[in-house]
């Protein structure tokens, strides 16, 4: 794969990355909790696609979403953080290109792939023409609102760190906090999908992107019952945001806390649970997490359409109550899978994951740089 290369590398922190490739040290649990956040993101999308086209769908699957939706953006961010700080110093200038550019690429790419995809999707709808679906994916597109803002957001994060450089900067930190404060308890109202988390998640990227070393070193040391105590609080500050999420001024206040109890709750409880029978998915799913994060809003709604000619009415359908009570699952595994066997099949495809490789050689990074680099991060 010496053509995605660039691609190899950005998904270090945010997409493909096999085990045997990661090198020596790369804690394989970032995988794991790459692979639960990525699964938890098509979990939530596959409700809003079923409601979107008319099914019902059971209400505790929305109750979890809302909760997940505590954890798996936030820390997503604060991986994809882990290795920047690295990265430049390992490429120096062809951080740019490796980094912040191919992330740019690759949201141009998709959203291209997206205008051809989407209107093929909504000339099968009954509600919905080509022409329609053309308009309002360039709308959504323009306004920063498509399924593709992780993908710029990533790329304004990665040039701003760029900028920025590897050692802690206290006024970005506590500007980024106040960002954070500004956004996630709802004192604005929703300027568009991807501005709101762009201005949510900046705060974890930087610690991510600053911290890393710390918190790898916290997660492997951490004991049974400091980490136990860490699911305590985050439980604790979701039963004190749920019943005031509609309160007026406490609503917000509330919503502060569970992102930044879950976070580490979660990190704590996936590095654990890593390796053990059962959660092979995880780590698999996890080291392409940045295809399925791309693929799997084609994917849904193709499934769905394609569903939508069979089933004319979903309200009257003898599918309703099936798909009421299991729909939402169901969907997330074909999903899923369906995005595995793409990303497979187009892996060593030119330009679908990543930029070329840049023709010169990486910077080798000595054992004593990372201790310096990690000693100046503390």
């Amino acid at each position: 794969m010496a053509q995605n290369h660039s691609a190899h590398e950005t998904t270090v922190s945010a997409g493909r990355m096999s085990s045997s490739s990661s090198g020596a040290g790369r804690e394989q649990w970032m995988d794991t909790v790459k692979g639960a956040a990525i699964v938890l993101v098509v979990f939530g999308h596959s409700i809003g696609v079923l409601t979107q086209w008319g099914w019902d769908v059971f209400g505790g699957w929305s109750q979890i979403n809302v909760l997940m939706g505590q954890w798996r953006m936030p820390v997503f961010m604060l991986v994809a953080g882990f290795f920047v700080t690295r990265s430049m110093t390992k490429y120096g200038k062809r951080f740019w290109r490796l980094r912040p550019l191919n992330m740019v690429w690759l949201y141009v790419f998709w959203t291209a792939v997206y205008f051809v995809a989407y209107p093929v999707i909504g000339a099968i709808s009954r509600g919905r023409t080509a022409g329609e679906m053309f308009a309002l994916i360039v709308e959504k597109t323009l306004l920063f609102d498509s399924y593709l803002w992780f993908l710029l957001a990533l790329a304004i994060y990665y040039a701003v760190q760029g900028l920025l450089g590897t050692k802690p900067v206290p006024w970005a930190v506590a500007l980024a906090f106040l960002v954070f404060l500004y956004f996630v308890p709802g004192m604005v109202d929703e300027v568009s999908w991807g501005t709101n988390q762009l201005g949510t998640n900046w705060l974890f990227f930087l610690v991510g992107a600053w911290w890393s070393q710390n918190i790898r070193s916290w997660v492997a040391q951490i004991k049974p019952w400091q980490g136990v105590m860490w699911c305590v609080v985050c439980l604790a500050a979701i039963l004190l945001w749920m019943p005031t999420r509609d309160v007026p001024v406490l609503q917000h206040f509330g919503g502060i806390l569970p992102p930044l109890t879950a976070v580490p709750a979660g990190l704590w409880v996936l590095s654990r649970l890593d390796g053990k029978p059962g959660m092979g998915w995880a780590r698999y799913v996890g080291t392409r997490s940045l295809s399925v994060y791309v693929l799997h809003p084609i994917v849904l709604q193709l499934l769905i359409a394609a569903l939508s000619v069979v089933v004319l009415d979903p309200t009257t359908s003898a599918l309703a109550t099936p798909v009421t009570w299991i729909g939402v699952p169901v969907l997330m595994v074909i999903a899923l899978l369906i995005c595995l066997v793409i990303q497979r099949l187009t892996d060593r495809v030119p330009y679908v994951w990543g930029l070329p490789a840049p023709r010169t050689a990486p910077k080798r990074i000595t054992g004593e740089e990372v201790t310096a680099q990690t000693n100046a991060n503390r």
